[in-house]
């Protein structure tokens, strides 16, 4: 059944909303994937706080023609499906490139980061990047090296005298 004008103006509100507290964006064609691979799909990008969803690309269009996104390298002419992170940038791009080895027929197709659109090789680049709880780790291991080496250099000393100790004692018998 076809949508009223007000259901179609509901979607457009939402879907801009939506779009604009997005981190990050990324559009992809699932053309040819079954139900059961689809839904593997929306779990698996679910589990990282990623919505998940089909939209018409005029739709697509004007949502971001309200947020003031150039549309104009967007070239998809039929439905989208668009996973849209409010948390993280790169989670949808980094799942969703883990995704396309099991299911071929998922094909990234580019964007929005930075009030952009962006293409696939982009989103590819993206997805290589490591999580935010990675970086925080990396973070936090450089904030403690220089207090680890200053550990180690002062442990230093005393260590070395403890050894010329007991190399004495051994000598002596």
């Amino acid at each position: 059944m076809a949508k009223s004008k007000t259901e179609k103006e509901q979607d457009l509100a939402a879907m801009t909303e939506e779009l604009r507290q997005a981190r990050g964006v990324v559009f992809s064609q699932y053309r040819g994937l079954t139900v059961k691979q689809l839904d593997a799909v929306r779990r698996s990008l679910r589990q990282e706080r990623v919505s998940y969803r089909v939209v018409k690309v005029s739709l697509l269009r004007k949502a971001l023609a309200a947020l003031g996104i150039n549309t104009d390298s967007l070239t998809d002419d039929g439905p989208v499906a668009v996973a849209i992170s409010a948390e993280e940038e790169t989670a949808q791009a980094r799942v969703l490139k883990g995704l396309t080895k099991d299911n071929p027929l998922l094909i990234l197709g580019g964007g929005v980061f930075n009030q952009a659109v962006v293409g696939s090789d982009v989103v590819l680049r993206l997805a290589a990047l490591p999580t935010k709880q990675q970086l925080l780790g990396q973070l936090l291991s450089v904030l403690n090296g220089p207090a680890r080496g200053l550990v180690t250099v002062l442990s230093g000393n005393p260590r070395n005298l403890l050894n010329v100790v007991n190399a004495i004692r051994e000598k002596k018998g």
